[in-house]
């Protein structure tokens, strides 16, 4: 049964992600990127769950590929992925409801039916062939098809995140409950496997009307003032990251964003709470906006504030909007009356 038969199903699962989302669990989802050469002494936190996502094993014409895949295939364990690869991705689940997502994230899989599961797989795989190959040789890439690894491949596909490959771990910027909410909630409006990303155009050209400046904690809150402003604002007029992620998975993204801040946005929301203080991105963003304050470009600055946290360089004498006060369609309308002023 395809996605179209589902309807009822993927509400229950908005549902259920919905209430777990908004209890703000202490989880995260990590992907963890290993080479046959990796040694590391990462420690994690307990509970976790990690699962093999996908490989890269390598060029099917280099001298005994063929004979040593054979044999790394029957000696080789299902969750860890076929021994030998020269690249494997792991997704990583930690925190005290690590085994109450994994529960829903399996039950989430299912909505898929078989045909949908090879396309999640087939695009993931097509993804990493495309960054690994030569033009000459074909590429040994593989997916798990365990249920779990099914629904985190879908949600990293969903981010453009796929291929992600360089050795290490990487912290999604939001909780997988709240994730995997969003994505059921594009599945609900569009079913269709798809990225979250709305741009219509380069990134690096657009003069931007609105850019919001967040924390990941409080991406639910600023994702419905996201949603109302594009249906207030013209295509490509608000930058919310979200909608360029496939744009932002490349090198120097920190020059990319230190450039829309500071000289392709008429109007920056920023979002200040104790994790805006804390998080290196928005740091990396506050810089621009600081730079702004400082050649008094005050009209181009907002501010909505969580709560008291401080922030160096903010002031209490600074304005701002209450978000403890205001619903988000309140800081949207805010928001557009600015916009207009300065048009």
């Amino acid at each position: 049964m395809s996605l179209r038969k589902k309807t009822t199903e993927i509400k229950r699962l908005v549902e259920a992600f919905d209430f777990e989302a908004k209890k703000f669990h202490d989880i995260t989802f990590s992907t963890y990127t290993i080479t046959q050469f990796t040694t590391s002494n990462l420690k994690f936190k307990s509970p976790n769950h990690a699962i093999n996502l996908w490989q890269y094993y390598g060029k099917i014409n280099e001298e005994h590929t063929s004979k040593e895949l054979i044999k790394n295939l029957k000696t080789s364990d299902s969750q860890w992925g076929i021994r030998g690869a020269k690249i494997s991705a792991f997704g990583l689940i930690e925190g005290n409801e690590c085994n109450l997502f994994l529960k829903m994230a399996r039950r989430a899989a299912h909505i898929f039916s078989k045909k949908e599961a090879e396309i999640i797989s087939s695009k993931v795989v097509n993804e990493i062939r495309e960054s690994e190959s030569d033009g000459a040789t074909k590429t040994i890439v593989s997916t798990n098809s365990n249920s779990l690894a099914i629904w985190l491949n879908y949600l990293l596909y969903y981010l453009s995140m796929t291929s992600h490959k360089y050795e290490g771990i990487r912290v999604i910027d939001i909780d997988p409950f709240a994730l995997s909410l969003l994505a059921l909630e594009q599945l609900l409006l569009e079913p269709t496997i798809k990225k979250v990303d709305k741009s219509l155009s380069k990134v690096d050209d657009i003069k931007f009307d609105v850019a919001l400046s967040f924390p990941g904690e409080k991406r639910d809150y600023v994702s419905e003032v996201a949603d109302i402003l594009r249906e207030n604002l013209d295509d490509d007029r608000l930058f919310y990251d979200f909608d360029y992620q496939s744009q932002l998975a490349r090198p120097n993204t920190d020059i990319l964003l230190q450039n829309i801040y500071r000289n392709n946005a008429k109007l920056i929301v920023v979002f200040l709470s104790k994790e805006y203080a804390q998080k290196e991105w928005c740091g990396l963003e506050w810089r621009s906006i600081r730079d702004i304050i400082k050649a008094k470009g005050d009209e181009q600055i907002m501010f909505v504030k969580f709560d008291d946290a401080q922030i160096d360089g903010l002031f209490s004498i600074d304005g701002y909007i209450n978000a403890n006060i205001f619903a988000p369609k309140n800081v949207a309308d805010f928001i557009m009356e600015r916009v207009k002023l300065l048009s």
